[in-house]
């Protein structure tokens, strides 16, 4: 028997022993799933319109976005000192805030008194 035969044979027996232990590890179960699945993010709207906050109480859960929409011709402000925020928004425009802080918040427009929003957050 030559060398290339017997190098052949070496290779073959080498190839088929990786094959049966390829199979014989395999299980019939499958693999679990690792795949991490958050929970959807809750958005809310707030509508600042004729100089109110509509609606002007809400309550979400920890980790939602506020959307406020300005549908007034002029500008508003959004201001929640409690958690340093001051935002104008202008005319037609929108801005968004992800609330992860639980608490109750006064939201108030430093523009114009009177336009409040009681916001709790869970």
């Amino acid at each position: 028997m030559s060398y290339r035969s017997i190098a052949r044979i070496a290779a073959l027996s080498l190839l088929f022993s990786l094959m049966a232990m390829n199979l014989a590890c395999r299980s019939s179960e499958p693999a679990p799933d690792e795949t991490v699945t958050q929970a959807p993010q809750e958005t809310r709207t707030v509508v600042l319109y004729q100089y109110q906050f509509n609606p002007n109480s809400l309550t979400v859960s920890a980790g939602t976005t506020v959307t406020f929409q300005n549908r007034d011709t002029e500008r508003h402000n959004i201001n929640i000192p409690a958690l340093n925020v001051d935002q104008n928004i202008d005319a037609n425009g929108e801005w968004s805030y992800t609330f992860a802080t639980s608490g109750e918040f006064a939201v108030t427009n430093r523009f114009q008194d009177g336009m409040r929003l009681n916001l709790t957050v869970r």
